[in-house]
């Protein structure tokens, strides 16, 4: 069948490379030019394209745009981009610069081969790529660098003075560059069709660094010419920085001599996400420039704190030897930072750096918004909301810094952060999609995907993935995923049933993999009451999308395994109506009661009559007195805790709780991965504890989704402070309630859109369903 969603301008293009499209790929950048004629400019002008992986498009020496979004080969994503604007009459050039790492990384998978492929008919104008375009290797390219991480791309290291930054201007001599000589069709194996980006192109802006904090130097470390990690040479020289009175961030660095450098230590106000790129003026040619990007410093030495040599070995860096007199270049691989210090060697005459980021958002339109009285609830707010811009890129990725991997319990979070932050929920559906596309033969899916990460399979997080279809359907109204991807959820599906234990009927823990279910000291071998509450979970809303996909005889079987399943976690449940964290290896009952059983077991409507018991005797006591039973709920986790009590009516107690645990995040500007922080080694850009921004928004608003789609909830207003004013966007249209206490009384607003109607529970006044704009004064 012919796919319509392709251009068929667009099957007509080759697959090019300067060579062999599977040779010598590591670390591999190549450039691509073409000339070509317009009469007159077209109003609109789509260009069609992608890369494998990656690309920089330039038209007529302008950057216009990367891409594509991350995918797979079998059905690789293109980019359609109006061109319109940087197009001239008469001559004018495309230009490329292309990457593949040759290697997977986590947001890749490598299929040994790599190519750009380009595509555009404009009037009587056809551009194709293939054998006609000129194209090389791109050469002063140090290949052997170390990975930026465990997790990421390359080091880029590169030398203006062998490749001519002016390469993508129409001046630019290119006589001595090859054609493509191998071409390889559109629709040819590892792609074997294509599809449209799904999602809107990145938003690239320009912004700059706010201040320079420091300056330090000294002499290079031996070996410094040739290290291939470039994070660890520098980290070993030492990063004290002293304090500088000018602390405009556009500096000349004086000269360092011989055998020696000079750094400054530059600060963009809080986490950004995107490539760097330095304009140097005074070059004599043959001065080395390197960057060094943290998210953290030791604010007293004016030192980056990084662990370049642990845990993820995050080593985010490049380097950049000038040419001589004025140098201009555009790393290309986006990176997630605060702090960049910036290391001039060799230099021994005054040089001057200027240094900006090019962003790399996902351009959410923010349509929501959350006003209080209490202002450090509102710059936790901002706080959230900024971490979850720059954890949306082409998806939502845990964090920038060391990872940019798209995992999925973090990614159920980071979605109801952007339903409430901007109405969007393409990165959510394209995510789904992506998910299900990497599973096992057994059925379950990655925890993050594409990925290389074999080791990353957490079964929790394939019944996460089952519940993320319930979600879709729940804030859209639409069962679209989840009939889409029904051949991933029957596997999944079978694959829990087959790991039933026949004596206990529960799920035991599957070496085979990690299961995660909390950066906690919970349960996890044997067999975990929170693993199969959540299987619980998952089995009761894919029976209802089965029901409401017109399927009831699967609908039938899942109920029945759910209620099995019930029956079978009674025998956790202890004499003080608190369930049990499940059994040992050695097969002996488990009397811990954590925090996380005792939340998962009332959102699964499990033993509904020992609630009272669950909330009482563990969740408020952890709430209000820091009270911990067995494992304590991370800073990712704890969003569940805070669902559960403030829908049932201690919204007071969890916005308290909150503004305690994430003050600290504000002086940063986002929010961190744990609550137990540690500098350099755990993240502080991670958006799976970003929660915040929509619990203060539905506790101070009062508002509640009771159905689908939004077409109905509930309002009731938790009145902490003396104003809160908030607008959640939905399917039906934005929502806008807000609250002012007066000397005698609370004015209350709420304006519905049409089609959303609510139950007002309000303080002295009988509960009402109402519809469109109302008003109500309570008696203080």
């Amino acid at each position: 069948m012919k796919n319509t969603n392709i251009p068929d301008i667009l099957t007509k293009a080759r697959w090019i490379w300067p060579d062999n499209l599977q040779y010598d790929l590591v670390n591999g950048y190549a450039l691509f030019r073409r000339h070509f004629q317009l009469a007159t400019v077209p109003r609109k002008a789509l260009l069609h394209l992608t890369a494998d992986q990656a690309y920089h498009l330039y038209i007529n020496g302008r950057y216009v745009c990367r891409g594509p979004a991350r995918g797979y080969q079998k059905h690789w994503p293109f980019d359609s981009v109006d061109v319109a604007s940087f197009l001239r009459k008469g001559s004018n050039l495309i230009a490329l610069r292309a990457y593949n790492p040759g290697c997977s990384t986590f947001q890749y998978v490598n299929q040994g081969f790599a190519g750009i492929l380009v595509a555009a008919q404009w009037g009587r104008v056809t551009l194709l790529s293939g054998e006609n375009w000129k194209c090389r290797r791109q050469v002063g390219i140090k290949r052997d660098t170390v990975t930026s991480s465990l997790q990421l791309f390359h080091q880029e290291s590169i030398d203006l003075r062998i490749e001519d930054p002016e390469w993508m201007q129409p001046t630019f001599d290119d006589k001595d560059w090859g054609s493509c000589h191998l071409s390889r069709k559109w629709n040819s194996m590892p792609w074997y069709t294509l599809e449209p980006r799904g999602i809107p192109m990145l938003e690239e802006t320009e912004i700059r660094p706010l201040v320079c904090l420091g300056e330090a130097s000294g002499k290079n470390l031996s070996g410094w010419e040739n290290a291939r990690n470039l994070a660890l040479h520098r980290t070993q020289e030492g990063l004290v920085h002293q304090p500088v009175s000018n602390a405009a961030p556009d500096r000349e660095i004086m000269a360092a001599g011989k055998g020696k450098f000079r750094s400054i230590l530059l600060d963009f106000g809080k986490p950004v996400i995107g490539s760097l790129v330095l304009e140097i003026e005074g070059a004599m040619g043959g001065e080395t420039i390197e960057s060094f990007h943290t998210e953290i410093i030791d604010s007293q030495q004016l030192a980056p704190i990084s662990s370049v040599d642990t845990h993820c070995r995050t080593a985010l860096a490049s380097r950049l030897i000038c040419k001589a007199g004025k140098n201009d270049h555009t790393f290309f691989h986006p990176y997630g930072f605060r702090y960049v210090v910036l290391t001039v060697r060799e230099n021994v005459k005054p040089i001057r750096i200027r240094a900006r980021l090019r962003t790399a958002f996902y351009p959410l339109e923010k349509k929501g918004k959350f006003v209080s009285s209490n202002k450090e609830l509102m710059q936790i707010w901002d706080c959230c909301a900024w971490t979850q811009r720059i954890c949306s890129l082409d998806a939502f990725v845990d964090t920038p810094w060391r990872e940019q991997a798209q995992w999925w319990g973090d990614a159920r979070v980071q979605a109801k952060n952007t339903i409430f932050y901007a109405g969007d929920t393409r990165l959510f559906r394209r995510g789904i999609a992506q998910i299900a596309g990497q599973t096992t033969p057994n059925g379950l899916t990655y925890g993050h995907a594409p990925t290389m990460a074999h080791d990353c399979i957490l079964p929790d997080f394939t019944l996460i993935w089952l519940i993320t279809l319930w979600d879709y359907y729940w804030q859209t109204g639409s069962t679209e995923p989840f009939i889409t991807h029904q051949e991933t959820v029957e596997e999944a599906l079978a694959y829990f049933e087959g790991q039933l234990d026949a004596r206990t009927g529960l799920l035991p823990y599957d070496s085979r993999y990690w299961l995660f279910l909390d950066w906690t000291s919970l349960l996890k071998e044997g067999v975990t009451s929170v693993y199969n509450l959540w299987y619980l979970i998952a089995l009761d809303k894919t029976a209802e999308l089965f029901r409401l996909s017109g399927k009831p005889s699967a609908a039938r079987r899942l109920a029945k395994a759910a209620q099995a399943l019930r029956q079978a976690l009674k025998k956790l449940v202890q004499a003080d109506g608190l369930i049990g964290d499940g059994i040992s290896d050695a097969g002996k009952r488990v009397r811990t009661t954590s925090i996380h059983a005792q939340t998962l077991a009332s959102m699964a409507d499990f033993e509904m009559g020992q609630e009272k018991a669950r909330i009482e005797k563990v969740l408020l006591p952890f709430l209000r007195e820091g009270q911990v039973f067995g494992a304590e709920p991370s800073s990712y986790w704890i969003t569940y805790v805070y669902e559960l009590l403030s829908r049932k009516g201690y919204g007071s107690e969890v916005i308290r709780h909150i503004q305690r645990l994430w003050e600290p995040a504000i002086a940063q500007g986002s929010t961190v991965e744990h609550f137990k922080f540690v500098p350099g080694d755990t993240s502080h850009s991670h958006a799976w504890s970003a929660h915040p921004l929509t619990h203060m928004m539905e506790i101070l608003g009062g508002i509640r989704q009771t159905a689908p789609a939004w077409k109905k909830i509930s309002f009731a207003p938790v009145f902490e402070g003396t104003l809160a004013e908030v607008v959640i966007p939905t399917p039906q249209g934005s929502i806008r309630t807000s609250w002012q206490r007066k000397p005698d009384c609370i004015v209350v607003n709420l304006d519905l859109p049409e089609g959303c109607s609510a139950l007002s529970t309000l303080p002295g006044i009988k509960p009402k369903i109402v519809t469109g704009r109302c008003q109500w004064k309570l008696k203080v």
